[in-house]
């Protein structure tokens, strides 16, 4: 074939080579846009890194001493830092605990506080002469002017306790505790996106009248909410 035929060719079906062009280009196109799909999969969603820090930490169960009864109780206090790890800003939504139980009940899976309660008052450590005051995540401290920053952006982070009172129970749904005296615990914490963040912790157990000595009110937010 000439030179000569090959333009009155391509002058004769113009049209046709017009579509090939565009069938391949618009298949390139194709081709970047799903790639640029799979490179960015994953991103723009929000992460939080939820771990414990071990101090102030703890967990206590007690009697609450009603008639004959036997009602006891369970109080969590955990010390949460939340790092936004992800591209996109996020609100700390509700925060939920599960602990391992005695109750043979429960022995398999977890019994979950997922009301979390307000702390009568500052919790506070002595550390030499100094007291330490640690900051709450959710709510307003009294002896410090903490800002409630549940917002995050990328990078971000927050620490703050978190607090939990079991409701009175007569049965045993308070946590068991393993020979070291802590309790295997799970804490969830939910974004403003319908994501749920969680880590397993575990949480030392310990005799109710040291706490109250540094914090009088310890577990007695439900009780004074019901006298």
């Amino acid at each position: 074939m000439s030179i000569t035929d090959i333009i009155n060719w391509s002058n004769e079906n113009s049209g046709l080579l017009a579509l090939l062009i565009f069938v391949a280009t618009s298949s390139v196109g194709t081709v970047v846009w799903i790639c640029g799909i799979l490179k960015n999969k994953g991103k723009n969603k929000p992460k939080l890194l939820v771990s414990v820090i071990e101090q102030p930490t703890m967990c206590s169960s007690f009697d609450i001493g009603r008639s004959n009864e036997n009602l006891h109780m369970t109080a969590f206090l955990i010390y949460l830092k939340i790092r936004n790890d992800g591209e996109i800003p996020v609100q700390i939504d509700d925060i939920h605990l599960g602990y391992k139980s005695e109750s043979d009940e429960c022995t398999d899976s977890w019994y979950w506080l997922k009301d979390e309660t307000i702390l009568l008052e500052d919790y506070t450590a002595p550390i030499g002469e100094k007291i330490k005051v640690y900051p709450f995540l959710k709510q307003k401290n009294n002896l410090i002017d903490n800002k409630i920053h549940t917002y995050l952006s990328p990078g971000e982070y927050v620490k703050g306790l978190v607090y939990f009172e079991q409701a009175a129970s007569t049965g045993k749904n308070y946590p068991y505790m393993e020979p070291d005296y802590k309790v295997q615990t799970i804490i969830v914490v939910h974004d403003s996106k319908g994501n749920k963040w969680s880590v397993e912790h575990r949480v030392i157990k310990v005799q109710i009248e040291p706490i109250r000595k540094i914090c009088p009110s310890f577990g007695l937010t439900r009780q004074s909410c019901e006298d």
